[in-house]
């Protein structure tokens, strides 16, 4: 029996599995945003596998049940109602994740500045010298742009 097949006559098993994929989600954004807050970052790789794996798994199942409206009709209305907390708890977990991650981004590049500007310092401080063109090397520190930083969290 093809997927198909099987979502037209069964829509509640694709139903189930979106509601427990997305139970899926819901636990690892909830994990993550944990970790973002103790800024344990590196841990995170191995929930984004997780993660990447449960969204393709949630767009997947809900192209199905796209692909057949009329499934809501025949639907359980208990499971509609359970299907659509989930889906609200999700979308609130995003937000609250986005919320997170700009946090965490932002601390992160308020360290970075912070370690810049106390080289800049440092380097005006322990500036003397004369440098290769002739100038101070003070001037020169105060006067070179700080570093670059990638965006990317």
């Amino acid at each position: 029996m093809s997927a198909a097949t099987l979502i037209k006559e069964y829509p509640e098993t694709t139903v189930h599995s979106v509601i427990e994929t997305v139970k899926g989600l819901i636990a690892v954004m909830s994990r993550e945003i944990e970790l973002l807050r103790a800024m344990q970052i590196q841990e995170m790789s191995q929930l984004q596998k997780e993660k990447l794996e449960l969204v393709n798994i949630y767009e997947q199942s809900t192209a199905q049940l796209r692909s057949n409206p009329s499934f809501m009709q025949h639907l359980d209305p208990l499971l509609k109602e359970e299907l659509r907390d989930v889906i609200t708890q999700m979308n609130h977990m995003v937000k609250e994740n986005e919320i997170a991650l700009l946090a965490a981004k932002a601390s992160n590049e308020r360290l970075m500045q912070a370690i810049v500007t106390a080289v800049q310092q440092q380097k005006q401080q322990d500036s003397s010298s004369y440098s290769n063109s002739g100038v101070l090397a003070a001037q020169v520190a105060k006067s070179s742009s700080p570093m670059h930083l990638n965006q990317c969290l």
